[in-house]
């Protein structure tokens, strides 16, 4: 199975989201979950010595349907992903995502809590020279963007630019989009962004193995 197989039956699901269809290509799915697996394994026992993620690939690759225990909700999902998070900081996380428009990659937050982004309202505070120093580091790979929502209550800062966004993000990831014509090599090309996600990953979570 290619990565590419992933994503076309992502695109499949969105017109055929029932069990009854699930169950019919259940196979699939089998094979998909290997192969994210496999993925995982590759990346995460690296990551491990490079970051001090923690091998838990249980809570780390997606399946494929929702949980139906909480009320109503499309039975398969559209996107799976695998993440890549430590047990001592479960976020922000780095993170592979398949969907019907392709492959994203990346690290940060699903969603920070507001205490998750005070205590990096306070690691800017403490050092903004190095914090900006990383973040402009990291945007040398052209390549990877900050994504973000601002609150609409700004926090005071003498801060300027990218570094007074980031101040007032409600929460942060960077992410690269993987094009069509490389995902043969969405392995390496994960490997090789991770590693560049890594020093700020550290700075963010207070991690420093």
């Amino acid at each position: 199975m290619e990565y590419s197989d992933i994503v076309s039956a992502l695109k499949n699901v969105q017109n055929n989201n029932s069990r009854e269809w699930y169950m019919q290509e259940k196979e699939l799915f089998k094979d998909i979950h290997m192969v994210l697996e496999e993925l995982y394994f590759s990346i995460g026992n690296r990551l491990h010595e490079k970051a001090g993620i923690d091998i838990n690939p249980r809570k780390s690759i997606s399946r494929p349907y929702n949980d139906q225990r909480f009320g109503y909700k499309p039975y398969l999902r559209e996107n799976l992903w695998v993440t890549f998070q430590s047990n001592e900081c479960p976020a922000p996380a780095f993170f592979i995502e398949f969907s019907p428009c392709g492959v994203r990659i990346g690290m940060g937050y699903y969603s920070a809590t507001p205490a998750q982004m005070k205590s990096l309202r306070a690691k800017i505070d403490h050092d903004p020279r190095k914090f900006s120093d990383m973040i402009e580091k990291v945007l040398t790979d052209k390549e990877i963007h900050v994504i973000g929502e601002q609150y609409k209550k700004k926090f005071a800062s003498n801060y300027e630019g990218l570094l007074k966004e980031i101040y007032n993000y409600r929460s942060i990831y960077f992410q690269k989009l993987i094009l069509q014509k490389d995902w043969d090599n969405i392995e390496q090309i994960s490997w090789d962004t991770f590693l560049e996600l890594v020093p700020m990953y550290k700075l963010i979570s207070g991690i420093h193995s």
